[in-house]
């Protein structure tokens, strides 16, 4: 196996219709851990919005990839939503 090649071994279908992609900047660490830091999401107009993400209340192994509950801030109120990440598809999505 390369060293960009993902494993590939196991194939999971992935049911994305109740789920959005969404664009999201990560920090990563020397251990290569990650966590998503902000994303943009598209509001009604069509103009992708930036999130900055307050903080994560916890991230647990999805089948096929890691799922995150985040914290944020919208109109002075602290919301939460769950952004998973999936690792064969190298895709972001915010799920509900």
């Amino acid at each position: 196996m390369s060293f960009f090649e993902p494993d590939r071994t196991t194939e999971y279908k992935i049911d994305y219709n109740n789920r959005q992609p969404v664009s999201v900047i990560a920090a990563f660490n020397p251990m290569g851990d990650f966590k998503p830091v902000n994303f943009g999401i598209m509001d009604l107009y069509g103009n992708i919005c930036k999130v900055k993400i307050e903080g994560i209340k916890y991230a647990k192994e999805v089948r096929g990839g890691k799922s995150f509950c985040c914290v944020y801030r919208s109109s002075d109120q602290q919301k939460e939503c769950i952004l998973t990440y999936y690792v064969s598809d190298h895709r972001w999505v915010l799920g509900i």
